[in-house]
């Protein structure tokens, strides 16, 4: 009996460094934010939406040499990793993250935090002879993905690394934008 994999779906492999009915190693990482503070300040909440993305960015990009690519099923986003990819480096890397958040905030943050191995598919396209039985349920159905997620936590150290927008950073990009916004332009 072959090992079922849960399935990422996708409408077209063309372009990407993946095949048809591929084994990846895939995770799942979403920010987890302060409810109280995002109810006080909607700087912050703004904030943290905002950096939800540069998060999944920053991954694909960190790990350029394992060939990431960025998933959306069911509108949940996965990264998934074609060769290279080691779990605890990235779990690591995600934890890095939450700790420059905390410098950036002041507030400790967590993640929902899941981590697999998936069988990607392409819709509308046949599995492949030796792939056919291993595809298993659809990532965001399936039990393992529902009942394995963990939620993730810092070192609750305020450290500094440079691998997402800052607070600041954000709060300046974002007057420059309603800046120029705000100026009138005028076509003769």
């Amino acid at each position: 009996m072959s090992k079922k994999y849960p399935a990422l779906y996708t409408t077209s492999t063309k372009g990407t460094f993946f095949k048809h009915c591929s084994i990846n190693k895939t995770i799942y990482f979403e920010l987890l934010m302060n409810e109280e503070e995002a109810l006080k300040n909607s700087e912050y909440k703004e904030y943290m939406n905002y950096i939800q993305q540069e998060c999944y960015d920053a991954l694909v990009h960190k790990f350029i040499t394992s060939q990431p690519l960025k998933v959306t099923n069911d509108r949940i986003p996965f990264v998934i990793f074609k060769s290279n990819a080691d779990f605890s480096t990235i779990r690591l890397f995600c934890k890095a993250i939450l700790d420059e958040l905390y410098a950036s905030t002041g507030i400790d943050p967590k993640a929902k935090y899941y981590e697999t191995e998936t069988i990607f598919v392409e819709i509308n396209k046949t599995p492949t002879i030796l792939r056919k039985n291993n595809i298993g349920e659809k990532l965001t159905q399936s039990p393992g993905f529902k009942n394995n997620i963990e939620i993730l936590e810092g070192s609750h150290e305020k450290i500094d690394s440079g691998i997402v927008t800052s607070f600041k950073e954000y709060e300046i990009l974002k007057a420059e934008k309603e800046k120029v916004d705000d100026d009138e332009i005028v076509e003769w």
